[in-house]
């Protein structure tokens, strides 16, 4: 059982370098990169048995500004999604598009960081 947690961990550290990886052809790559490579340290410290709530608790609270901050754009791209794919370039005509992007990520980013959490047991609150 150690060995597949380990190997969940390992998957969701990877997926999100993958993530950082991505980032480089985007016009602000600091901070995008620097956001999953922080979320990444999450699962990929718990593969050697090592779990900081200060990082945790970092990564937790810039997914939800990002969540937060990208939800306009998100919701924008809720209205318009029928005419819209998601999949395009990037248009300065269609911010949304971006931003919903960016919420996803932030999004999928929260949830394998909650979700390593969870796996490993951890005590959150205390």
């Amino acid at each position: 059982m150690d060995y597949l947690r380990k190997a969940i961990y390992v998957i969701f550290g990877i997926t999100l370098l993958g993530f950082a990886g991505l980032q480089f052809n985007d016009p602000d790559p600091l901070i995008w990169v620097s956001f999953y490579v922080i979320c990444a340290l999450v699962p990929l410290l718990l593969v050697a048995n090592k779990f900081y709530k200060p990082l945790f608790w970092f990564s937790v609270a810039i997914c939800m500004l990002e969540i937060i901050n990208s939800a306009p754009g998100a919701y924008q791209y809720y209205l318009h999604m029928t005419e819209e794919p998601l999949m395009q370039g990037m248009n300065p005509q269609k911010p949304y598009i971006e931003e919903c992007r960016e919420f996803l990520g932030a999004l999928i980013a929260l949830g394998l960081v909650a979700i390593s959490a969870l796996i490993a047991r951890v005590k959150l609150f205390k």
